[in-house]
C-alpha cells in the first residue's frame, strides 16, 4: 500500500484545476487530504479486518477516504485490485498464501452477483488463521439500497441464489456511511488548506455542493454535458454520454462496449432533434467525451486493458442526478438483446419497474426464463392460475433443490402465495404467509427486510378480507421498522406509506388520505423517478381520492396526463391502462360530461371484450355501470 504513488489508478477521482491558478506540477497531484468525520470509525473497522464498505453518493469522497484509511492502517499490506467480477476469483486465489493483503473493491456492485463475491469467499479470505486480509469496498447509495430494499420475493435475477449471497455479503460487512455535503467541522478543517486554489474554490461552493463533489469536477462535467446538446456544440458526444448513463441506470454495472454505445446513441440524438442539432462526426464525439475537464475526470471513462474490446463507464456523478428523463424503451430492448446472460436478467428485472413491455419482451423471447420471471409475466397479464401452476410445478420437482439453498425454495412458496393473494384466494394466501413468517422469524434477524415483505402481504390479506383497522395497525408497525432499517426514501418504505394512505381513505377519511397520498407522490417522484410504476400507481390513487373529496374535474385531469405514461410503461392493453381509462370515463360522468363519459365507457368496454372475450363474467359490472349512466340520463 505504501508504494501506491497515484491513487487515481485504483479509482480515486482526479481533482479539477484551473491553469491560471495552479502550477502544472501541482495540478497533477491530488489535493491534500482533509480528514472526514467518519475517519476514526473507518480506520477502526479496517483494524478489525473483514469486509468494510464505504457507502455514499457519487463524488462524496468514498474512494479517497478509503484509500487514506487503508494507507494509514495497513501500509505494509500487499494491494490487490480486481479489474472485474470475472477476474475476482483469480485475484482471490492469488492471495491464498499471502499473509497480509488488501483486496480493493471500488464500486463494489461490480463484484456482486453470479460468479462474484459470496460470504464463503469473504470468509476464506478474511478468517484464515495467521492471515490479515482486509476487503475494502466503496458503493453508491442507490446501489447499496438495491440490495436492502425489495418489493417482494417476486422478481429475482437469473441466478436468484447469487442475489441472496450478495445481500448476505453486505449484511455481514462493516458499513461506513459518508455524506456528500460536508459538516461544519469538516469545512473548518478544509479552510486550513485554502492556499490550494482547488480547495478554496470548493469551499466557495460548499453551500450547494460537497467539497469532494467540486474537487472532482462533478458540477463542471454536468454543465458540459448539458451544454453539449446545443446546436453545433457536441450533441453526438452528449448522446453517447446519455447512452452510457442510461446503461448504468438500467442495471448494467460493467462498462459498456463501444459498439453498443454507438448503436444506442442514435435514439438519444434523434429524440433531441437529430440532424437539426448539426451533430459532429462520431470520432470527434468520442474524443470530446473522453477529454478530461481541467485535468479531472471525463464524461466517459475508459475501462479494461488495451488488448480488450473498448469499453466505457459514464462518470458516476452524472448517474446520480435526480432530473433524468426516463430510460427510453429502445434502450431497454437493445440492452436485453445485447448484454451477457448475468446482466440480461438484472436489466429485465429493472425494466419491470420502468418499462414493463421490455420485461415482457425479455420473457417472451426467452432472453430470461426462470420460473419467477415467467410467472411474474403471466400474473402481470392477469393469468394468475398459470403463474401459480408454473411455480408449484417447480416446487414439486423431485430433487430440484438438492443444490439450492432454503431461500430459493422459500421464494417459490412466497411467490405462489403472492399470486394467490392477487387472484383473490385470500384464505390460502394468508395461511401460506403466516407459515412463511413463522419460519422466517426463527431464522432471520429482526432487521431483515424479508420479514417486512411477508408482514406487508399479511396486511394486504387483512385489508382484502375487510379488517381495515387490523391492516392499518400492521402497516403502521411495518412503516416504523422500514423507516428505521431502510430509511425514509427506500422504495418499500414509500410503498407502505402509500398503502396506509389508501386504507385511511377506505375507512372514510378521504381528505386525510388525499393529503398523505400527495406527500407520498412527491417523495416517490424524488426518490424513484417519475417513470417508476409505483409512482404511476400512486398517481392513479391520487385521482380517485380527488374524486372522492369532491373534485372529479381534477381527477380527470390527473388521469388524462397519466394514461399516456401508463401506455408507455405498460402497453396499451395492460389492465392498469384499461382501469385508468375506465376511471376517466367514470369521473367525466361525475363532472357532468355524460356524453363524453358514455363514449369513453364504450371504447374501453370494446377493448376489454377484445382482450377478455365477450362473455367474460368480469365485464358484467362494467356493462351495468354503463346502463346505470344511461338510466340517469333518461331520468333527466
Amino acid at each position: 500500500m505504501r508504494d501506491v504513488a497515484d491513487p487515481v489508478l485504483i479509482g480515486v477521482h482526479r481533482a479539477e484545476w484551473a491553469a491560471e491558478s495552479l502550477q502544472q506540477s501541482r495540478a497533477d497531484e491530488l489535493p491534500r487530504y482533509i480528514p472526514r468525520e467518519v475517519d476514526p470509525e473507518l480506520r477502526e473497522a479496517i483494524h478489525f479486518g473483514g469486509l468494510v464498505v464505504v457507502v455514499g453518493e457519487s463524488t462524496a469522497g468514498k474512494s479517497r477516504a478509503a484509500f487514506e484509511a487503508i494507507r494509514a492502517q495497513a501500509p505494509d499490506h500487499l494491494l490487490a485490485v480486481a479489474s472485474s467480477r470475472d477476474a475476482l476469483t483469480a485475484v482471490a486465489a492469488s492471495l491464498s498464501d499471502t499473509r497480509r493483503a488488501v483486496l480493493w473493491l471500488d464500486d463494489l456492485e461490480r463484484f456482486l452477483g453470479p460468479g462474484g463475491l459470496t460470504p464463503a469467499l469473504v470468509a476464506a479470505l478474511a478468517t484464515k488463521p495467521g492471515r490479515e486480509v482486509i476487503l475494502l469496498g466503496t458503493m453508491r447509495t442507490a446501489e447499496y439500497e438495491r440490495f436492502a430494499s425489495r418489493a417482494g420475493a417476486a422478481l429475482g435475477e437469473q441466478d436468484r441464489s447469487a442475489w441472496w449471497a450478495s445481500r448476505d455479503v453486505l449484511r455481514a460487512a462493516r458499513t461506513i456511511p459518508l455524506s456528500r455535503l460536508w459538516s461544519r467541522t469538516e469545512l473548518a478543517r478544509a479552510a486550513r488548506f485554502v492556499d490550494d486554489p482547488r480547495i478554496a474554490r470548493a469551499l466557495d461552493q460548499a453551500a450547494t455542493f460537497g467539497v469532494a463533489e467540486t474537487l472532482t469536477a462533478g458540477p463542471a462535467l454536468l454543465r458540459d454535458w448539458r451544454s453539449a446538446w446545443n446546436v453545433g456544440a457536441h450533441p453526438r458526444a452528449a448522446a453517447l454520454v446519455a447512452a452510457a448513463v442510461d446503461c448504468r441506470r438500467a442495471g448494467l454495472d460493467d462498462p459498456a462496449p463501444r459498439d453498443l454505445l454507438q448503436d444506442l446513441h442514435t435514439h438519444y440524438l434523434e429524440a433531441r432533434g437529430g440532424h437539426a442539432l448539426r451533430p459532429e462526426p462520431i470520432d470527434e464525439a468520442w474524443a470530446w467525451a473522453l477529454q478530461p475537464v481541467h485535468g479531472a475526470s471525463s464524461l466517459l471513462i475508459p475501462a479494461g486493458s488495451s488488448s480488450e474490446e473498448s469499453r466505457y463507464f459514464a462518470f458516476d456523478y452524472l448517474i446520480d442526478q435526480p432530473d433524468h428523463e426516463p430510460v427510453p424503451p429502445e434502450t431497454w430492448n437493445l440492452l436485453i438483446a445485447r448484454t451477457d446472460t448475468p446482466y440480461t436478467a438484472r436489466i429485465a428485472s429493472e425494466a419491470f419497474w420502468r418499462v414493463r413491455t421490455a420485461f415482457h419482451t425479455a420473457v417472451d423471447s426467452g432472453a430470461v426464463g426462470n420460473e419467477f420471471m415467467r410467472a411474474s409475466a403471466l400474473a402481470d397479464r392477469g393469468d394468475y392460475a398459470q403463474a401459480i401452476r408454473i411455480l408449484t410445478e417447480a416446487l414439486e420437482v423431485p430433487d430440484q433443490f438438492q443444490n439450492q439453498d432454503a431461500e430459493w425454495r422459500r421464494s417459490l412458496r412466497h411467490q405462489i402465495a403472492f399470486h394467490r393473494l392477487r387472484a383473490g384466494q385470500i384464505e390460502q394466501a394468508e395461511a401460506a404467509f403466516q407459515e412463511l413468517l413463522a419460519e422466517a422469524e426463527q431464522t432471520l434477524p429482526p432487521d431483515d427486510e424479508y420479514l417486512q415483505v411477508v408482514r406487508h402481504n399479511l396486511g394486504a390479506c387483512a385489508r382484502r378480507r375487510g379488517d381495515l383497522p387490523g391492516a392499518l395497525a400492521l402497516f403502521q408497525h411495518i412503516l416504523t421498522d422500514r423507516e428505521r432499517y431502510l430509511g425514509p426514501a427506500a422504495m418499500n418504505t414509500l410503498a407502505t406509506r402509500g398503502t396506509i394512505a389508501g386504507i385511511i381513505g377506505e375507512m372514510g377519511d378521504a381528505v386525510e388520505a388525499l393529503r398523505l397520498t400527495q406527500q407520498v407522490l412527491a417523495d416517490e417522484e424524488r426518490a424513484l423517478g417519475p417513470d417508476h410504476t409505483n409512482v404511476l400507481e400512486t398517481r392513479h390513487s391520487l385521482a380517485g381520492l380527488l374524486a372522492e373529496t369532491g373534485d372529479p374535474g381534477a381527477a380527470v385531469n390527473v388521469l388524462l396526463a397519466l394514461v399516456p405514461d401508463l401506455i408507455r410503461a405498460l402497453g396499451a392493453d395492460h389492465q392498469d391502462v384499461l382501469d385508468a381509462r375506465w376511471d376517466t370515463a367514470r369521473y367525466q360522468a361525475r363532472n357532468g360530461n355524460r356524453s363524453t363519459a358514455l363514449r369513453q365507457f364504450h371504447e374501453v368496454l370494446a377493448d376489454r371484450e377484445r382482450l377478455q372475450g365477450m362473455h367474460d363474467p368480469r365485464l358484467e359490472q362494467a356493462r351495468q355501470e354503463i346502463e346505470d349512466l344511461r338510466a340517469q340520463d333518461n331520468e333527466r
